[in-house]
C-alpha cells in the first residue's frame, strides 16, 4: 500500500495490452505492427511490465517469446476488459456514424449458413436502414460476447441455461436421420437405432448437447451410440450424407436447410427435442431493433417449415401418380 491507502499500479492498460499483442504473436515485431508501435516501445514495455511486477512475463526461446505461466493467468483475467472495450469502441463509432440503428447479431455456425440469411432478409425489408453486424463463432464465445456486451442477440440450438441471460424459446424441432437418396430408410416413418445397425453413422460428439439427446435414445432402445464418423456441425454431417459417406443424425432444422433431393431425411425415435433459441442479456432492455430480429426469425422458421411439408406433399403426390 502506499502512502495514500491505495493499492500501488503495477501494470497499467497499455502494458496489458502489449502483452496481449506479445503472446498472440510471440514476438514483438508482431505485436508492434499489431500496435502501431516500434519494436524497440514493445520490448521496453514489456521490460517495464516485468520490473514493476517483480516477475518474468516470457521466457526468451530461440527467437520467440513464450508466455510464463504468470502471463497467462493475466491474460486470462485481463480478456474481459478488452471484450468491454471493445464495445465501447463501437458503440461510440456508432454514436459518430449517427446511423438510424444497429444491431448486433452472433450466431452458430449452422444456423449463420441458412436460418440467419432467411431472417435478415424479413428484417431488412423492415428495417431498410439499420447497420447489421454478424458474428459466426462458437457456443461458448457466443456466450461471452452476450455477457460481456459486445452483441444485441445469440441465436443457438439448445444453449446452456445462463443466469446472466434471457432465453426465448422460438421452436421446438425433432431430431432427424439423414441418407443418401434411394437408402431404406426412406420407407420408414421413424428411424429406430435398431435400423442403423451395421451402417456408417455420422453424428455428433460425444456429450454434446445433440449427442447427449442421440446418446439416450439409443440407450432408451438398449443400445449404444457411437459414430463412425463424430462432426461437431449438423450442416457438415449432411454434406458427407450427400457424398455417400454414411447416414447422419442431425438436428430438423439443418436437414431443412439441405438443398431439395441432396438427402432423404426421417425422425429418429427419441423423447427429446431440439430448442432453437434467442438468447438476449437479462440486465439490458431489449430494444426495438431486436425484438424485431426475434419476431423474424420465430416467423422465417414457420414459413421454412411450411414450404417444406408442402413440398413432401407435392413429392408424395407425384409419386402415388
Amino acid at each position: 500500500m502506499n502512502r495514500g491507502g491505495t493499492a500501488r499500479v503495477l501494470i497499467n492498460l497499455r502494458q496489458l495490452e502489449v502483452l496481449r499483442a506479445v503472446m498472440r504473436y510471440r514476438t514483438t515485431t508482431g505485436a508492434a505492427d499489431e500496435l502501431g508501435m516500434s519494436q524497440p516501445a514493445v520490448s521496453n514495455a514489456i521490460r517495464l511490465a516485468e520490473a514493476k511486477l517483480g516477475f518474468a512475463l516470457f521466457d526468451r526461446i530461440s527467437n520467440r517469446l513464450i508466455p510464463t505461466s504468470e502471463a497467462k493467468m493475466l491474460f486470462d483475467d485481463a480478456e474481459p476488459l478488452f471484450l468491454v472495450h471493445q464495445a465501447i469502441q463501437q458503440k461510440a463509432w456508432d454514436l459518430r456514424t449517427g446511423r438510424a440503428g444497429v444491431i448486433r447479431i452472433f450466431a452458430t455456425a449452422e444456423l449463420s449458413e441458412w436460418l440467419v440469411p432467411k431472417v435478415l432478409a424479413r428484417f431488412c425489408a423492415d428495417h431498410p436502414r439499420v447497420k447489421i453486424h454478424l458474428e459466426t463463432m462458437r457456443m461458448d464465445a457466443l456466450l461471452e460476447s452476450l455477457d460481456s456486451g459486445m452483441a444485441d442477440v445469440g441465436l443457438s440450438m439448445m444453449p446452456p441455461t445462463r443466469p446472466s441471460l434471457v432465453s426465448e424459446l422460438l421452436a421446438e424441432f425433432s431430431v432427424m436421420c439423414a441418407a443418401p437418396p434411394g437408402d431404406a430408410i426412406d420407407m420408414l416413418d421413424v428411424v429406430a437405432p435398431s435400423d442403423l445397425k451395421g451402417r456408417r453413422v455420422i453424428g455428433p460428439p460425444a456429450r454434446s448437447p445433440l449427442g447427449l439427446i442421440v446418446e439416450r435414445a439409443f440407450e432408451a432402445a438398449g443400445d449404444y451410440f457411437v459414430p463412425e464418423i463424430e462432426v461437431r456441425f449438423a450442416n457438415i454431417a449432411c454434406r458427407l450424407v450427400s457424398e455417400g459417406l454414411g447416414v447422419a443424425v442431425v438436428d430438423e432444422l439443418s436437414a431443412l436447410a439441405q438443398p431439395p433431393g441432396s438427402v432423404v431425411v426421417r425422425p429418429l425415435k427419441t423423447s427429446m427435442p431440439v430448442t432453437l433459441c434467442a438468447l438476449t442479456p437479462k440486465d439490458r432492455p431489449r430494444q426495438r431493433l431486436t425484438q424485431s430480429f426475434v419476431d423474424h426469425a420465430r416467423e422465417a422458421v414457420k414459413a421454412q417449415r411450411a414450404a417444406a411439408a408442402f413440398t413432401a406433399v407435392r413429392q408424395g403426390t407425384r409419386e402415388a401418380s
